[in-house]
């Protein structure tokens, strides 16, 4: 380090008391590419905070309303697509209880009765129209609230079973049918379609198909349940 001399010193002194104190050098600015850097820095911040941010408020957002579910389709077909408790518990309403007052006198046990061979009944009188089979569809079900076993005449035994009391049976927990439309299939099958009312007060509605012999008066001899939904 250098030393100034007792005269440079006096000099210097004499400098500083006329012209004040030598000023600071001035700070340097920052590169351009610094400020650049710093730019997208803050940007890319800015940027992550908004989209984070409207993350947050879709996944807050209350959900519409929930959409109402329909009841899944139904396939039964035969004697199973006669009987309106099946049909219940498949729509997952349960098997419905005997009707108050409807008791009915308790059946035998199967081993001390044997089981009826199917029996030739002669169907109900019935005039029918040019379309003879749609005729019996809807007479069938216009009998089954009131009078099921005389609608089980118009079924052939083999489709019945042989045993009519399960059905008529079954029939008991149905209280009122609609009969919405009854039509000829162009492969010959009768669609109807029906509402049914349950005991319970629900409704069933019912898309049913039905085959029946080419006879003066047919008798059904296949069904199958298409689709149904309570309403």
């Amino acid at each position: 380090m250098r030393i100034p001399s007792r005269e440079q010193a006096a000099t210097h002194g004499l400098v500083v008391d006329l012209l004040g104190a030598e000023p600071e050098p001035a700070t340097r600015p920052p590169s351009n590419r610094a400020a650049k850097l710093a730019g997208v820095a803050t940007g890319a911040i800015v940027l992550f905070a908004a989209v984070a941010a409207a993350s947050i408020l879709v996944g807050n957002r209350p959900g519409g309303p929930d959409q109402p579910r329909a009841d899944a389709p139904v396939s039964i077909s035969g004697s199973s697509a006669l009987r309106p408790d099946v049909l219940s518990s498949e729509l997952g309403g349960g098997r419905l209880d005997q009707a108050p007052g409807a008791g009915r006198q308790a059946a035998p046990l199967a081993a001390d009765v044997p089981p009826e061979a199917p029996v030739m009944v002669p169907p109900p009188t019935l005039t029918v129209g040019p379309k003879p089979q749609v005729d019996v569809v809807r007479r069938f079900f216009e009998l089954l609230p009131a009078k099921p076993a005389d609608a089980s005449r118009l079924l052939s035994p083999e489709l019945l079973g042989g045993d009519a009391r399960d059905f008529v049976a079954s029939w008991g927990q149905v209280q009122a049918i609609t009969i919405e439309s009854t039509t000829l299939r162009p492969d010959g099958a009768v669609l109807a379609v029906v509402s049914m009312q349950e005991r319970t007060g629900r409704w069933m509605r019912v898309e049913q198909a039905f085959w029946l012999t080419d006879t003066t008066v047919p008798r059904i001899v296949g069904t199958e349940i298409l689709s149904a939904q309570r309403s």
